[in-house]
Parts: C-alpha cells; structure tokens; sequence
C-alpha cells in the first residue's frame, strides 16, 4: 500500500501543509498567509495562535482532499532563530519575535565592540546577529522582564509547533546550533550562555534530541480533530535551511543551496565544523550525520522586488495588468532591454527590520539606490533591484570557506528563469533548479521516512526522491562585465555604512 507523508512549513508570510508519496513527488498543498507584526521600525513579530490555528486548517483541508491517501508521517520545520516563549502550560507568553527582528541591537552592538562576538564565533562558527535567541532574551530580560518570568521554556517556531501536534516539548540541533550548542557534540554549551549573560536561563532551552529520538506519535485527539491516521509519526526538523538543503539533495560536501524567499539564504556543505577563519555567517548542523552547512544567512531576498512594485513600480503593475500580463514576466522583459550594470545605477538590499546578518552584520543597515540620474528610466530601477539580490549573493559566497561545485537555487526566486540566469552570470557558476516547489516541505519528508526506515540513508532518499529541473551555464562575458559592477557594488556599500548609524540615531529623536 503506498505511503503518503505531509510536510508543514512556516515560514515569515505563510504557513503551508504539503502532501507527499514515498518517492517525493508533490500530490496537493494547502497554504494560509501569515500577519507580521510590527510595533517598532525594528521589530517582526507573528501572533502563535494564528499561526497554530492555521497549521490546522492547512493539514485538515489536505486531509478532506485527499481522503484515500493514507497519511503515514509529518514532518515540521519552521523559520529559525527568533524567540517564541511558552508559560507552564505550553501557551503563548506574548507574541513570537521572528528571525528579522532586529530589537536587540543595542546588545549585538555592545558584543561587537567588546569581543563577545568574536569569541561567540570561535565557540560556535556563527556571527551572531539581532534575530537570535540571545540577544532577543537579553531584550526582554531589560524591557519585558515580567514575560521572562512567565515563561516556562524559550523555544523555536518548529518546537512550539511539534508540541502541539504530540504534547513533546523538544528542539533539535540544526535550530540550537545557531550560538548555543557544542558542534561537535550537538550539547549545549554553557560558555555560549555565559558570554551572552543568559546562563541563568539555560533551564528554559528544552532537551535537544536527535531525529529518531525526536519522533512521537499525534496526539490521539488532534488526530480526529485533523481527520489524521492514530498512528501517524511526527518528527521535529529539520530547520528550514537544512530541511531546504536536503529538499534540494544539497547533502555533499562542496555542494551549495540558495534560497531566494524572504531572506536569501546561501549556504555550503562542509565536512568538519570550525575550520574557517571567515568571521562570517553562521554554522549549522545539517540532517545527515557528520554535515554541516555553513551559512550565510543574508536578508536580502524577494520583499525586495515587493517592496519596489508596490511603492516605486506601481506603474509596472499598471502596464502588465493593461496587457493582462503576469507582473512578474512584464518586469523581465523590461530588464532585457537594460543593460548589464543599469547604467551605473545600485541597488543595495537591506530592506527588512534586522538590518543585514551576511556577510557582515549590521542591524542598522537599509536598502538604498544610488548613481541615480535624469536619464535613468523605471526600468532602469526595476534591473538593479534584480541585480542588487544577485550582487548581494555573490557577496556572500565570496565569504565561503571552500571552492563552489554548485549552487541549486529553491524558493520563490528559482521561478524566474532570468533571475537564475543572472544568478549564473554573477556568480560564474553553474545554477541547478530542482523539480518541485515546497523543498522545505520536502525536506522534513524525506527525514520522516528516514526516521521511519522507509529509506535507510539521507544519500539513498535523495537518490530516490530529489530530480534535477533546469541549469542554467553562466556566459563568461556577462560574468566579467558583472566583476566590475560588482566592485562598484561593495565599494558603494562601504561608503554608505557609516550613514547607516546616524540615520537611526535621528530617527530615535522623534
């Protein structure tokens, strides 16, 4: 009898629930948007029973439209990093700070001028920036300290999530890895904690298990609730960067995986942790045993051509709704008719709350365009937001600690053939898509059937369930033409950074 499994991910905008065969094919999906939250400039936040109820209402509506696929496993991962705080009875304390939060930037700040974040690095492979957990505890232990004292636990999104479904409260090493876990022995690291100021909390982080032992049936209620099997196994994780990198059957060492959503989040897989002099990026443990992912973890990513659409580009939308042309295939085909470097005109693509965390970190950083002058058109402006996310990619793999093999590109930006070619062409180096849309999803299925020994290996479920879709070859040409705009790029950057502080500075004088 065949095998279905659901794959759950919540992300920043949406929550999706994904249903899977045995050998990794996509049969149905159900998605509900998710509402940020934003009480200051610098802060993200979601509501966890909104995101909860509609976890809910995605795998019950699978379940009713797909009522003869026996559901056999779920699997859930979630955005990283953030802090999301349970009291005694596992409820929600306050709202969830989400990974682009960039509230805690007065002590990532401090750790960066005394050395904390030099030493944090050393201990953990991970610059650490305003959305971890640390310095969003340290915030609250200074602002919220009564939120502090009701809570129970200090968790992640995916361990708020799996409790719901078993009445487990656990976490996994791919999302403590991030500042608190001994990569080697994936236990937590006490200095970590003691650097941080935090070690007083340390009863607050749940046990960290591994992927068989993090696996427990539903809860026989919720079951009948969701229209679920009894029997149906749920496994916690992995994260969505390492659940993304072995969706795409990025698993050896040298291979890289690109996710262009939200955040853009480059990453490469390393054999051995720690190895690098690259005070850059984070370190995070992979699924497989004995991988690591080092990452780069850049916030620059699609709201970027949102944000532009809807505030600068509205006549974009206007001219492709007049054709009765999808938006997004109007605005490449303005692009093709601009040059490479458009016409001296940069886009830098620090857009969201937190600033920028790859390869530098600065929480203060925002997005601007510069070398703008009167002959410069709107589609001028529409390319150089496309190549200030490429730039920015490139930006961070020049930061990696070993030579590329290859980079597969998943997430909303892997749709656009242009974009992926463009990717190619900044880089100089081959961009593979996979078959498929929902990798996270993917991924947290294929570790299920792993748990379960439906596969006995990550290698041979990879083998089995992962497809290549399109490669794209970088034009050598091109490629060279972007090395100097690239230059512009950074050195444009730098000039800019020390604007940066004095803009916030005046903003809080309001």
């Amino acid at each position: 009898m065949e095998q279905y499994f659901i794959g759950i991910d919540s992300g920043t905008t949406s929550i999706k629930a994904v249903l899977f065969d045995s050998e990794g094919n996509e049969i149905g999906k159900a998605a509900r948007a998710l509402q940020g939250i934003f009480p200051e400039e610098d802060q993200y936040e979601e509501d966890m029973g909104e995101i909860w109820e509609k976890c809910k209402e995605c795998v019950r509506e699978v379940a009713v439209r797909f009522p003869d696929k026996k559901v056999t496993g779920i699997g859930i991962t979630a955005q990283g990093d953030g802090l999301w705080m349970v009291d005694e009875e596992i409820k929600p304390v306050r709202n969830g700070c989400c990974f682009c939060d960039g509230r805690a930037a007065e002590f990532v700040d401090q750790w960066v001028l005394d050395g904390t974040c030099d030493r944090l690095f050393d201990l953990t492979g991970t610059r650490i920036f305003t959305g971890n957990q640390n310095g969003i505890v340290r915030w609250m232990e200074k602002y919220e300290p009564e939120s502090v004292a009701k809570s129970k636990y200090f968790l992640h999104l995916k361990d708020y999530l799996f409790y719901q479904f078993t009445g487990q409260v656990t976490t996994d090493a791919t999302d403590q890895s991030l500042i608190c876990i001994d990569q080697k022995t994936g236990e937590y690291l006490p200095e970590a904690f003691r650097l941080c100021g935090i070690e007083k909390y340390m009863e607050k982080y749940p046990p960290i298990k591994e992927g068989k032992e993090n696996a427990f049936p539903i809860q026989k209620g919720l079951a009948e609730e969701l229209r679920m099997p009894v029997d149906v196994l749920i496994t916690s994780g992995p994260m969505d960067v390492s659940a993304c990198a072995l969706g795409s059957g990025v698993i050896e060492e040298g291979h890289c995986c690109s996710i262009i959503g939200t955040a853009a989040l480059h990453e490469m897989v390393i054999g051995e942790p720690l190895k690098d002099n690259i005070r850059a990026g984070m370190t995070v443990t992979h699924a497989a045993r004995g991988r690591w992912l080092r990452l780069m973890a850049s916030l620059a990513g699609t709201p970027n051509l949102e944000w532009m659409l809807n505030t600068l580009g509205r006549q974009v939308k206007e001219d492709a709704a007049a054709r009765n042309q999808d938006v997004y295939s109007y605005m490449e085909e303005l692009i093709s008719e601009v040059p490479i470097g458009s016409r001296g005109l940069m886009y830098h693509p620090y857009l969201l709350a937190g600033g920028e965390r790859a390869p530098f970190t600065d929480a203060k950083a925002r997005a601007s365009y510069t070398g703008i002058s009167v002959r410069h058109t709107l589609a001028d402006i529409v390319r150089a937001t496309y190549e200030g996310v490429a730039f920015a990619m490139l930006d961070c793999y020049r930061h990696m600690p070993q030579t590329i093999a290859q980079v597969t590109v998943c997430g909303g930006g892997a749709n656009s053939a242009v974009w992926c070619q463009m990717f190619a062409d900044v880089l100089g180096t081959k961009i593979i898509t996979v078959k498929g849309d929902e990798l996270g999803a993917k991924g947290v299925i294929i570790h299920n059937m792993v748990v379960q020994g439906i596969y006995q290996s990550y290698e041979k479920a990879v083998e089995k369930t992962v497809e290549p879709d399109k490669i794209y070859i970088p034009n050598q040409e091109n490629h060279n033409k972007y090395q100097k705009y690239y230059e512009l790029y950074r050195q444009t950057c730098q000039g800019v950074m020390p604007t940066w502080k004095t803009r916030a500075e005046l903003i809080k004088e309001r």
